[in-house]
């Protein structure tokens, strides 16, 4: 089944966390630290495969986590790494954060985005040991990673887009010129997904795209609404189907219904409206006279000066001119420069979720008489810190006192005496 929007939890691998352990000499009478530290989680990839051509598999399965790290292990060896996670999309894909905000745009085989990083394991004992701290009884946790939930949104990457209401013929034009079989009925919203087809234009090809009808509103969800406009975001040319049968039953205009397909698809996204199109009427034959047409192209005109067609989809009239002139547009607009517009849809893929990254930007809010610092590295330092284990407690403190974290607050109106809060860290501030 074809669905082209998904919504999924994803999440890295927790970091392992360290041990502690000592290795005792006996014939030197002494013990020395020997646990070792836990291994990275894994990481969570989201990579285009051309052998994918639908999201339909995330509605079965929506809960994708990478492999957590090892923990530590006594004589000093270190927890095994987790394994990275990759899902794999269909070539196309947008990926999107929860609120909407475009993280990359999937448009090419293999291209990838690292959109969460697995957490760094934690240290054993082994590492802590110095001039100082000659037997460390403490070793940190794995850093744990949140889980989050995101959106995917697949948009078909085809050359040609043939637009036009419900029952137009679309299907119909593109069963004659592609080796595609869509369902096709005389009523409304037959199709009810798009149908992708590749035109054989001597020795050139082109995709072409069968677009869901469309109605007035459809730029605001109305009928099948904007489910499917998103699929002609990535094509080079348009194509306006019209229905002469609806001039014939007095339904419409043809001028009408050209001002409204180009306005609904305007007001979803104006960069749609500076894309190269052409108007086709089909159905003509309709009408048993029929002759050049030159009243409805002298009507067309006034709103547009790119090709007008006419061809009869059942019976093929006109289809041979209709791919000649596409394939020679589809050409074209291959060798033209991109527009500014469009090279603003070309996200930059990058790592959305660094974990690792250390930030030094502190925010405080104040919860009655309590600050609660927010600062994702204190966070994680925190976190990672077995907090019952004195020996632990006071190397958190320490690294809090190398950062001048007291000074820091004060800076931004945390008061002597009052109480500071870390994650699960609640201490007092004192001078």
């Amino acid at each position: 089944m074809f669905l082209d929007e998904a919504k999924i939890n994803i999440k890295a691998g927790d970091g392992g966390n360290g041990m502690v352990s000592f290795f005792n000499l006996k014939a030197k009478r002494r013990k020395i630290a020997s646990g070792g530290s836990g291994g990275r989680g894994g990481d969570l990839i989201i990579r285009a495969n051309s052998s994918q051509s639908t999201l339909y598999n995330f509605k079965k399965k929506v809960h994708f986590k990478a492999q957590n790290g090892g923990s530590g292990l006594a004589n000093n060896r270190n927890g095994k790494d987790g394994d990275n996670l990759i899902i794999e999309v269909p070539v196309g894909t947008v990926v999107k954060e929860s609120d909407g905000k475009v993280v990359a745009d999937l448009n090419q085989e293999g291209k990838e985005v690292l959109m969460a990083q697995g957490g760094i394991g934690g240290r054993g004992n082994a590492s802590f040991t110095s001039q100082a701290r000659r037997f460390p009884g403490f070793a940190e946790y794995g850093e744990k990673v949140q889980d989050r939930w995101i959106k995917l949104e697949l948009r078909l990457l085809a050359d040609v887009g043939l637009v036009g209401f419900p029952n137009a013929g679309k299907s119909t034009i593109i069963s004659r010129i592609t080796a595609a079989k869509p369902k096709i009925a005389d009523y409304p919203f037959t199709t009810l997904v798009p149908n992708l087809g590749v035109v054989s234009a001597g020795d050139s090809s082109f995709v072409i795209a069968d677009i869901p009808g469309l109605i007035e509103g459809a730029h605001k969800g109305t009928g099948l609404g904007d489910k499917f406009l998103r699929h002609i975001m990535r094509t080079s040319v348009i194509v306006f189907v019209l229905d002469l049968a609806r001039v014939i039953y007095q339904q419409s205009s043809l001028e009408q219904d050209l001002l409204t397909l180009k306005e609904e698809l305007e007001l979803y996204s104006p960069m749609l409206a500076k894309k190269g199109h052409i108007v086709v009427v089909n159905k003509i034959d309709l009408v048993a006279d029929f002759s050049t047409g030159d009243d409805i192209t002298k009507e067309l005109r006034k709103h547009t000066q790119q090709p007008i067609l006419f061809i009869s989809a059942v019976t093929g009239q006109g289809l041979d001119q209709l791919v000649r002139i596409l394939d020679k547009t589809v050409q074209e607009q291959r060798k033209a420069p991109v527009m500014e517009e469009e090279k603003k849809q070309e996200y930059k893929v990058y790592n959305i979720y660094n974990t690792g990254a250390a930030s030094d930007r502190i925010e405080i809010e104040k919860i009655g008489t309590e600050y609660l610092v927010k600062n994702s590295e204190l966070e994680r330092m925190v976190q990672m810190t077995d907090l019952e284990n004195e020996e632990g407690l006071n190397y958190l403190r320490h690294r809090l006192q190398k950062k001048h974290i007291g000074d820091k607050l004060k800076q931004l109106g945390v008061e002597t005496g009052a109480t500071v809060i870390i994650g699960k860290l609640v201490f007092e501030l004192k001078d």
